[in-house]
């Protein structure tokens, strides 16, 4: 039943299959891939001799309304930690987090170089992102700088470091990669070396596309960048460090970084719009304040599934353990100062956001699942959303609803969610229509009532949404 619909689906949505893993390091973990490599990256690293100049100094400190994150360090965290390179390439996890910080930025550089094998095990059985949280604040500036010009991948990947220093890492991080790339077109290889490098170079030229600010739109960051198979990347709109609603796009198939990160950041700014301008009507009618900041995340943290693996839960599940360790990474980098953190997750998606959200180790404070295909989780009581602020939105002419195709269908009665109004309504504070959504790929349309409900739940607003019956 399931491919039937996803065939329906696949004809309005830009079709992108990956057989080859790319020839550069993966964040994945080993029980999801097993693509990573003890081989330094083709094309070898920038070494840079000196510091990146950024005075990172104040950004570590708590600032106003900030209370101090304890530094959380197992005993592994210091011992052996002597500062010297040799002693560092013996060492593993949250101790080599240490060992690194202790180095010069040369140091730093080398031992990325020389050793790929390690950073991939780190990236890929992270310490716990509230331990990050606490060695990343305990460093002095001058010690984050240097990671973050010896390490940028490191740094811009590990979650319960700040957004603001992973942003600045993964921007350099980009620059190198891209430029490693070229060296290696420019060079002799064989049809597959060329065929990955070509297929690398078109991932991170996306990526580097989908930075682009709009005229007047939000600052843009890169949060998160893996450029294995089909890659995964996550941007943010606006700055997930500060923002008091912080918002997670999670999409569903086909949604590769190459084809579609573009497109799909262009949905978390039509989302981040949107919630400016609800923030607005509140504001107009002295029922909230227009100042609050926002972050929308175009989180494209997974590899999502095409036409032919789509049937099955492999993905969802992948998924769903990146969701999990994402979501721990801001909880810890906001600890004392937490955000309303919502998800809003379409199509397979919505499988992937159920499943990381039944298992209990991180809370949001809203879910809205639009398109879904159904999950294994059999009612909101088994979901960690707060105040049982779960919706679901059921368009017509949607192949993927009703379909229950992986267990339970969120949108039954009996599943417990609330109806996201998706068919046509006027605004409950200014009495303007919005459109109604059909097929698909039309929950996120600007102007619709499905996206303005998804922009009111984003911003604790709950209250106004509509739920079809106006």
């Amino acid at each position: 039943m399931l491919l039937a619909a996803a065939a329906l689906i696949s004809a309005s949505l830009t079709f992108h299959t990956v057989s080859e893993p790319l020839g550069v390091h993966s964040l994945t973990p080993p029980a999801v891939s097993a693509r990573v490599s003890a081989a330094p990256a083709p094309g070898g690293v920038v070494i840079l001799s000196a510091p990146l100049r950024l005075d990172l100094a104040a950004s570590g400190e708590p600032g106003a309304g900030q209370p101090a994150i304890s530094v959380q360090p197992a005993a592994s965290l210091v011992e052996g930690a002597d500062g010297t390179l040799d002693s560092v390439r013996r060492m593993s996890g949250a101790s080599l987090l240490a060992g690194l910080s202790r180095l010069s930025v040369g140091d730093i550089s080398t031992f990325v170089a020389e050793f790929p094998g390690q950073v991939d095990s780190l990236l890929a059985v992270p310490p716990a992102a509230t331990e990050v949280t606490g060695w990343w604040t305990g460093l002095e500036g001058t010690e984050r700088s240097s990671l973050l010009a010896g390490a940028p991948r490191l740094v811009g990947n590990l979650d319960g470091i700040p957004f603001r220093e992973r942003g600045r890492a993964n921007a350099r991080y980009l620059g190198q990669s891209l430029a490693a790339v070229d060296r290696r077109l420019a060079g002799t290889l064989d049809d597959a070396s060329r065929e990955a490098a070509t297929r690398e170079r078109a991932i991170l030229t996306h990526v580097q596309a989908a930075l682009r600010p709009t005229d007047g739109g939000p600052r843009r960051s890169l949060i998160l960048l893996d450029t294995v198979a089909g890659g995964r990347a996550a941007i943010a709109l606006g700055n997930p460090d500060t923002a008091a609603f912080v918002s997670y796009l999670v999409p569903g198939m086909n949604y590769g970084v190459e084809p579609q990160i573009v497109n799909w950041t262009a949905t978390a700014e039509a989302l981040y719009a949107e919630q400016r301008a609800v923030l607005a009507e509140r504001a107009a009618s002295a029922r909230g304040s227009v100042a609050a900041s926002i972050a929308v995340v175009s989180w494209i943290g997974y590899e999502a599934p095409d036409l032919f693996s789509v049937g099955g839960l492999d993905h969802a599940v992948a998924g769903a353990d990146f969701l999990e360790k994402y979501s721990q990474g801001i909880r810890s980098d906001r600890a004392g100062d937490q955000p309303f953190v919502s998800v809003f997750a379409h199509s397979y998606g919505s499988t992937v956001a159920l499943t990381a959200l039944s298992r209990g180790s991180f809370e949001v404070d809203a879910l809205v699942l639009v398109g879904s295909p159904g999950s294994q989780i059999q009612s909101v009581d088994s979901l960690s959303v707060a105040n049982g602020n779960v919706f679901v939105g059921k368009a017509d002419w949607d192949p993927a609803v009703n379909s229950a195709f992986f267990g339970s269908d969120p949108g039954a009665e009996s599943y417990g969610a609330r109806p996201l109004g998706v068919f046509g309504a006027h605004d409950r504070l200014t009495g303007t229509w919005l459109a109604g959504s059909l097929g698909h790929n039309g929950y996120f349309d600007r102007g619709s009532e499905s996206l303005h409900n998804m922009a009111l739940i984003g911003t604790d607003n709950a209250d106004l949404v509509t739920n079809g019956s106006e």
